[in-house]
């Protein structure tokens, strides 16, 4: 969980690097803590897909139109596992997850959070497939157990490099950030 923390800190640093601003520390602490979360709800929910998903879903499925002879059972089986990890858990646990503590983090409240959400959620979930199921089908098919969670870690550092360019800060979502920032000399000038 540590490593992952780390390497979601890195990714976060190098996205924060291409944009204007300075380097937002509450952000890269809001990308550090959910990866440990998310991490840590990885290792309780992969041994369950390892062990719901052994390709019979999909077999059955090819079988229904005379086609499972095409395929293997283990590539069945790997297709099956990312299938169920980027359709199921990634849209009704890491994304609300994600949107919900990054944002509290960086200081939305639950309005402006529900409105970051509704703007990312549609061009995340694209890049997340093209992403992560040919990064978890090769972790399912090729993988030992024991290494998915690290493999799944540095393949991390990437997608939050992706994440963080893409819905990383929450400032623009705050009413409490101005739309362009305001200079007050005298006090006496317009918005101070």
């Amino acid at each position: 969980m540590l490593t992952g923390a780390a390497l979601a800190t890195a990714g976060d640093a190098i996205a924060q690097q291409r944009e204007d601003d300075e380097y937002d520390p509450s952000r890269g602490a809001s990308f550090a803590a959910f990866d440990m979360i998310y991490r840590s709800a990885q290792h309780w929910l992969f041994p369950i897909i390892v062990e719901l998903c052994r390709g019979q879903y999909l077999y059955s499925l090819l079988g229904s139109i005379g086609a499972s002879q095409l395929v293997d059972l283990s590539t069945l089986t790997a297709m099956e596992r990312a299938l169920a990890s980027q359709l199921i858990i990634v849209p009704f646990l890491y994304y609300p997850v994600f949107f919900t503590f990054t944002g509290y983090m960086q200081g939305l409240n639950l309005q402006e959070g529900m409105e970051r959400a509704k703007q990312n959620f549609a061009p995340l979930m694209k890049r997340n497939l093209l992403f992560w199921i040919p990064v978890q089908y090769v972790q399912f098919c090729y993988l030992p157990t024991e290494l998915q969670i690290p493999f799944l870690s540095c393949a991390g550092l990437a997608w939050t490099f992706i994440l963080s360019i893409m819905a990383g800060s929450a400032k623009k979502y705050s009413k409490d950030v101005p739309e362009h920032e305001t200079y007050c000399v005298i006090g006496t000038e317009q918005d101070c």
